[in-house]
């Protein structure tokens, strides 16, 4: 899997922790996915492209991600919420407000 830092040239508003928490929540979260989706896709995990705004961390799934991988991934991928209004039992949303 690879992960695209969205660069839009504003601040980066995470610390070098959060970065890492929020790539790793990603990480988990797709193969989470992709397990629950159907676990032979994860001989194809190499192929999915996911894309993070750095500067709210907004997680998207980039265009090079071939079908059935791309809907599979969008259609139950969970945004992180800020930490300030985050009331959420996500094991995701959780580790990206660690």
């Amino acid at each position: 899997m690879q992960i695209i830092w969205k660069n839009l040239g504003g601040k980066n508003p995470l610390n070098h922790e959060r970065s890492i928490n929020l790539e790793y929540a990603v990480r988990l979260q797709v193969v989470k996915i992709l397990i629950n989706e159907a676990e032979h896709l994860m001989d194809y995990l190499s192929l999915v492209v996911m894309e993070i705004n750095p500067s709210n961390g907004h997680v998207s799934v980039h265009q090079e991600t071939p079908e059935p991988l791309f809907s599979k991934i969008s259609n139950n991928l969970e945004q992180p919420k800020t930490k300030e209004n985050s009331k959420v039992s996500s094991p995701f949303l959780t580790a990206v407000n660690v």
